[in-house]
C-alpha cells in the first residue's frame, strides 16, 4: 500500500493517508497530539487495516472470506473466531432489516452456520459473501478503539468519502462539519451535517458508480439518483442502515428504523 504520514508542529496536527486499502482511500487527521503519539497510532492503524483487508476482501484470493466463498458449497469451511462473529453479526442485521441487508446479495437462507466448529456451508453454488456494506464500518469501530487507547480526543477519519468517524470535535468549533455534495451537479451542496463523537455513512448512486446496491428478494439493482446519509454512534449500524434504506420502501424504512439507534437519517431523492 502507498501510505503517507505528515506532522505539522505549529498546529500539532497529523495527517495519514492510504491510497488503496479495502478497495478505497483512507485518510485520518489527528489534532492535539504530538508526533510521538500520532505516528505510532498511524502505524497501528495501517497494521490493523492490512489485517482486516486480508480477512474481509473477497477480491483477494488469499483472504479468509475468499476461501469461504471458494469452498463452502463443497464442504463446511471452518473460520476464525473473529470472522465467525462478523458473519453472525451480519445474520442478526439480516433479520433486523427484514432481509434487506444481505451479504449474499441473494438468499441468506442458503447459508448454514455450525457453531460447534464455527464452520460455514452454502446450500447453493451461486452463493457467496460480499462484506462491502459492513467492512468499512467494522474497520472504523476497530480504529476508534486504537484512538481511544492512545487517548486521542480529536480525530477525523474519512474512508472513501462515504464512511466517516468523528472523534471529539474540530479544534476551532464544537463539531466536525461534513458537506454533502450533489454528485450530479458539480459544486452544489445539498446539506451540512455536524459530527461529534459519532459516525456517518453515505450510500447512493453517482454518475461513475451506479446500480451497485441490489434488493436481494428481487435481484434488481437500485438505479435511482438518490443519496442516503445515516449518522449513528455505531459505525457498523450506520453502514448497514445507509445501504438498507437505499432499497427499502417507506413502510419498510419506518419499521426497520424502530429497531436501530440512529439519530439522524437524511434521504436526498431525485438528484
Amino acid at each position: 500500500m502507498n501510505d503517507t504520514f505528515r506532522y505539522y508542529q505549529s498546529s500539532m496536527t497529523s495527517h495519514g493517508s492510504l491510497q488503496n486499502v479495502m478497495g478505497t482511500r483512507f485518510d485520518i487527521v489527528i489534532t492535539g497530539k504530538d508526533k510521538t503519539v500520532s505516528e505510532p497510532v498511524w502505524q497501528e492503524i495501517i497494521t490493523e487495516l492490512n489485517r482486516l483487508d486480508k480477512m474481509m476482501n473477497r477480491f483477494d484470493p488469499g483472504s479468509e472470506i475468499a476461501t469461504v466463498n471458494a469452498h463452502a458449497f463443497q464442504y463446511p469451511v471452518a473460520v476464525s473466531g473473529e470472522l465467525w462473529e462478523i458473519l453472525c453479526d451480519c445474520e442478526i442485521y439480516h433479520k433486523k432489516t427484514a432481509g434487506l441487508f444481505d451479504i449474499t446479495l441473494k438468499d441468506f437462507s442458503k447459508v448454514t452456520f455450525t457453531g460447534n466448529d464455527r464452520s460455514i456451508s452454502f446450500l447453493s453454488n451461486d452463493i457467496s459473501f460480499d462484506l462491502g456494506a459492513y467492512a468499512k464500518g467494522y474497520a472504523l469501530r476497530k480504529i476508534h478503539v486504537i484512538l481511544k487507547d492512545a487517548n486521542v480526543e480529536q480525530a477525523f477519519v474519512d474512508f472513501g468519502n462515504s464512511s466517516i468517524l468523528a472523534v471529539g470535535h474540530h479544534p476551532y468549533g464544537n463539531s466536525w462539519k461534513v458537506s454533502i455534495e450533489n454528485p450530479y451537479e458539480n459544486g452544489e451542496i445539498l446539506d451540512e451535517i455536524d459530527l461529534t463523537d459519532t459516525s456517518l455513512s453515505t450510500s447512493g448512486n453517482v454518475p461513475s458508480y451506479s446500480k451497485h446496491i441490489v434488493r436481494p428478494d428481487s435481484g434488481i439493482y437500485n438505479d435511482e439518483r438518490k443519496l442516503v446519509c445515516v449518522r449513528a454512534k455505531n459505525p457498523v449500524e450506520a453502514e448497514v442502515l445507509s445501504t438498507t434504506i437505499m432499497i427499502a420502501t417507506l413502510e419498510e424504512r419506518e419499521e426497520i428504523l424502530n429497531r436501530f439507534d440512529a439519530d439522524n437519517i437524511r434521504v436526498y431523492n431525485s438528484l
